[in-house]
């Protein structure tokens, strides 16, 4: 008995000192599980909130980091991009460089120049692919004086016509355009920022800042939106703006849907600016994700083009950049399952020989009464 008591003492033993350890582990991973599990949940909980995603992506940025980026956007030049870190440092409360900041300030001054805008403009009106909003001033006139769309959808009509390989999205872009400013159907969203719209996709597409999910998805909603068929046998029609021939080949009732993702784009160029907009034409990877850049924008307005350009899609979406992050979460939580395991195993460690000893306290003292009561030679009968 007492050999089997001593066994039991040392086994206990053992099993506390090991539950210690590694509650001990657990504990030492407290620093690095903590900070992760924070940013796991708030990431998960900001997952359908745009707006929020940006603010966690931007706690990622230090000072030094947005010192760092405003000096390669100077270096380029890009004082768009510059001007909109600056924003970015403010919006955080982050202190930059009185210097820093003149630097900023003058090469937006030189970059808004007379002449320089002069520039960009025609260069926008002409060619219809708008750098800066000069630049997608001088597209817009075009389109808005339908100047633009008579040209794209004549020259992409007449290749469709004679059986020659036609830019889709352009030519079916051209005749929405021609659509909205002849006032011939009501689109989904305001007109201004749809026109709008029609004008930076057009010039996103032209400069190849178009990514590949978003002009699959333009693709599929200009070819539900537009009667190609019915297009090739009036080219000429479409492109001097007949309403009937508009009527003929736009199909109203599928017009809505690609209406929206046009007044996205133009949202965001009316909040953050052309550059923003054709960033995040180039890294939203179908129309969801326009429509939640158009978010981001209303939110953080000039912060926007900085957002885009240092994480991308991870600036509004949970991408695989940060998707880390979620794991780290949920290895956070399994942890906080096991050290809590743990610890209350090693509670009841503790305190089983103490409730063995409870329970046998009172039968041990019954069974030698019992014995005390028996006669002394009552077991020799």
């Amino acid at each position: 008995m007492p050999f089997q008591a001593k066994g039991e003492s040392r086994r206990i033993m053992i099993r506390v000192l090991a539950l210690l350890g590694l509650l001990g582990a657990f504990a030492g991973a407290l620093p690095v599980m903590l900070p992760a599990a924070k940013s796991g949940v708030r990431l998960v909980m900001a997952r359908d909130d745009p707006a929020r995603m940006a603010d966690l992506a931007a706690e990622r940025l230090s000072a030094e980091d947005i010192r760092r980026e405003i000096e390669a956007a100077l270096a380029t030049p890009d004082a768009d991009l510059a001007a909109s870190y600056v924003a970015l440092g403010d919006a955080r409360g982050l202190a930059l460089p009185a210097e820093l900041r003149a630097r900023v300030t003058a090469a937006e001054a030189d970059a808004h120049s007379t002449w320089q805008q002069m520039r960009s403009f025609g260069a926008g009106l002409l060619t219809g692919t708008p750098e800066d909003l000069p630049g997608f001033a001088g597209a817009a006139v075009g389109d808005f004086m339908v100047w633009g769309d008579i040209r794209d959808a004549t020259r992409e009509g007449w290749k469709l016509a004679r059986g020659e390989e036609a830019d889709e999205l352009i030519l079916g872009l051209s005749t929405v355009g021609l659509a909205v400013t002849a006032g011939t159907y009501a689109l989904g969203g305001a007109p201004a920022p749809v026109r709008a719209g029609v004008s930076l996709v057009k010039g996103a597409k032209r400069a190849g800042r178009l990514s590949a999910g978003l002009g699959a998805g333009l693709v599929r909603s200009v070819r539900e939106s537009v009667d190609f068929a019915a297009l090739r046998r009036v080219p000429e029609r479409v492109a001097a703006l007949d309403a009937t021939a508009l009527k003929s080949v736009v199909r109203t009732e599928r017009l809505r849907d690609l209406g929206r993702v046009l007044s996205d784009a133009g949202t965001i160029e009316a909040k953050a600016g052309t550059r923003a907009t054709m960033e995040s034409l180039k890294v939203a990877d179908g129309t969801a994700d326009l429509s939640r850049v158009a978010r981001v924008a209303e939110a953080k307005g000039p912060q926007t083009l900085a957002l885009l350009k240092s994480f991308g899609r991870g600036a509004f979406a949970v991408t695989g950049a940060v998707l880390g992050l979620v794991w780290w979460g949920l290895l956070a939580l399994v942890w906080l399952v096991g050290a809590i395991s743990t610890f209350n195993a090693l509670v009841v460690s503790l305190l089983r020989p103490l409730w063995r000893r409870r329970r046998r306290g009172p039968s041990t003292a019954h069974g030698r009464m019992s014995a005390a009561a028996l006669p002394s030679g009552g077991l020799s009968h």
